[in-house]
Parts: structure tokens; sequence; C-alpha cells
């Protein structure tokens, strides 16, 4: 047994001594440099002078504001290279040319078969005017009817969700942290249905909503209401 633990203990420390070798000296130390045209491209706000302020007590303030700026804006332009994806566009012949009058069926013709398939129309003259909303994977579509229609479409399937009548004025509609629930700003208070369209809560914290937005990374709804007051709800 003595023999085997030396025989252990040896190839321990070899292990060891060989990992040590490998990791050596680090070729790049410290943070990787930053181009100055994106340092430049997030220096959103002017810098802070404590020498500007008279007490000492508010050039430490200022001290510490100005280190958190800066920190900010080189967090700003170091996570600059994940944002890979741009959003989409269309570019005009001529500087002449309105893009705002280009219909739906002039980008079908000049798009590729895939994504023209993706194209559909909803003609819902009854109880609009309409507001909508998609989830964050685009998948799914929420319609809220000024008459007060509420339906959840599938619209990669094109097949109906849910689809029900709340009997009163909806103003605004908002999916939450995922398909399976999503908030109605109705005539007097804010509602939260799931997909089969049951009811589930009612806010009326949130009373006269006309306007919603959902932040998933908070969990927070916030409601602009009609007296033009912000009410965040979580």
């Amino acid at each position: 047994m003595k023999e085997k633990r030396k025989e252990f203990n040896h190839k321990k420390e070899e292990i060891y001594a060989k990992s040590k070798r490998k990791k050596g000296k680090d070729k790049f130390p410290g943070k990787a440099p930053i181009p100055q045209e994106n340092l430049d491209k997030h220096q959103y706000s002017d810098k802070i002078n404590p020498k500007g302020y008279k007490s000492k007590y508010a050039q430490k303030l200022a001290q510490k504001r100005e280190k958190e700026r800066e920190i900010a804006h080189e967090t700003a332009a170091r996570t600059e290279l994940l944002l890979g994806d741009e959003a989409g566009f269309l570019e005009p012949d001529s500087d002449d040319e309105f893009t705002g009058k280009v219909t739906q069926k002039q980008i079908r013709k000049c798009v590729d078969v895939e994504s023209a398939d993706k194209g559909f129309d909803l003609n819902l003259p009854q109880f609009g005017p309409y507001t909508l909303d998609y989830t964050r994977n685009g998948r799914f579509l929420a319609l809220g009817g000024r008459k007060g229609h509420v339906a959840a479409i599938d619209w990669l399937d094109k097949k109906l969700v849910t689809e029900i009548n709340v009997q009163e004025s909806v103003h605004d509609i908002k999916w939450l942290h995922s398909e399976n629930m999503f908030a109605v700003a109705q005539k007097k208070w804010t509602y939260i249905y799931d997909n089969q369209g049951i009811e589930l809560h009612c806010l009326k914290a949130l009373d006269h909503v006309i306007k919603m937005e959902f932040l998933p990374y908070h969990f927070l709804l916030a409601a602009s209401v009609s007296p033009l007051l912000f009410q965040p709800f979580h």
C-alpha cells in the first residue's frame, strides 16, 4: 500500500509540474485595447471637471461620477463587437424616392421566395383600429381591437392561438416574458390573459392605460396612463 501511495503522489507531482509549465506567462496581459474610433463613437456625455466644484465632498462625488462615466463608455465600446447584426432598411434608387410609399406587394416581388412566403394579409375592418405586438422571437402576434377584439396568432404556421372579445375598448396589448401570457390595457384596468384567453389577473393599479411596454430583463411592465402619469408595475 505504501508503495502505491508513493507512486500516486509521484504521478500527482508530475501532472502538477506539467500543468504549471503549460500555463507559463500571458502573452497579452491586461485588457484588450479598444480602437479610438469606437471610444469616440460612444462618448455620449461630456467630461466632468471636479475643479468646478467648491467643496471637497462635491469634488469627490464628481471624481466618482467621472470614473463611472469612463467605465460606461469603455464597456459600451467593448460590447459593440457583440452587435453583429444591423437592422434592415430599404434603399431607394434615387434620393427623391420616398420608401414609405413602397407597398408589401412590391417588396414580395423583389425578395427571395422564402422571405416572400413570410408575408401575410389580415383584413379586420369590423373591430378596429388595432394595436399589435410580437413576441421576442418574432413568432407570435397579439392583436387588440379598439372595440374589444383580442386575438393571438402563430403567424409562422398561420394558426389562430386564441380569440376573445373583452366587451370593452382595448387601448394596448403586450406580450410578457413568454408567449404564454399577455397584458391587455382595457377601458378601465389592465388584465393579464394566458394563451388560451383565460383571465389570470387584474391590475387595478394600472388604470386608464393608453400605452404599455414590457421590459423582459427587468421583469417590469411600464405603462403610460391618460392623465400623462408614468406607472411601473412589477
